[in-house]
């Protein structure tokens, strides 16, 4: 072959590397994209969960309704935990805090305690919690 048509095979495969480049790189974008689609998605989850936690009626709820709508928190929160796991930039610091100071009301309430006595002793942190997702959700400008 000539000097001429290796220059031009080596200017195709330089080409062809940077299409390849860029369409991966594309694709990486578009997965790093899902992934905050994905969190935002279970921090808005976990937002109405809790809202539903303290909507409802102390003077009318049964323990394990209670009980029901804090084993859907705690299920929206692992979702949570596990969508943050593939978004690099998530800041997750408050909203750690904000669940760990909402397990601890939990874990306070004494066995014995009616609906309504869990009800207040949770509402206080819930409120924070579903705060701190949607600040989570606005930070990823979701």
């Amino acid at each position: 072959m000539s000097r001429i048509w290796w220059i031009v095979v080596l200017v195709a495969a330089g080409v062809a590397a940077a299409i390849v480049i860029g369409v991966l790189g594309t694709r990486n974008e578009q997965t790093k994209s899902e992934a905050a689609a994905g969190l935002c998605t279970s921090l808005n989850s976990l937002a109405s969960s809790v809202d539903t936690l303290t909507s409802v009626d102390p003077s009318s709820a049964s323990k394990s309704e209670v009980e029901s709508d804090v084993t859907a928190v705690q299920n929206d929160w692992n979702q949570v935990k596990s969508d943050a796991q593939d978004v690099k930039n998530a800041s997750m610091g408050q909203l750690d805090d904000a669940w760990n100071s909402f397990l601890s009301s939990i874990k306070n309430i004494p066995n014995a305690s009616s609906a309504s006595a869990a009800l207040n002793d949770v509402t206080q942190s819930a409120k924070e919690l579903a705060s701190t997702a949607q600040s989570t959700v606005s930070s990823l400008n979701c």
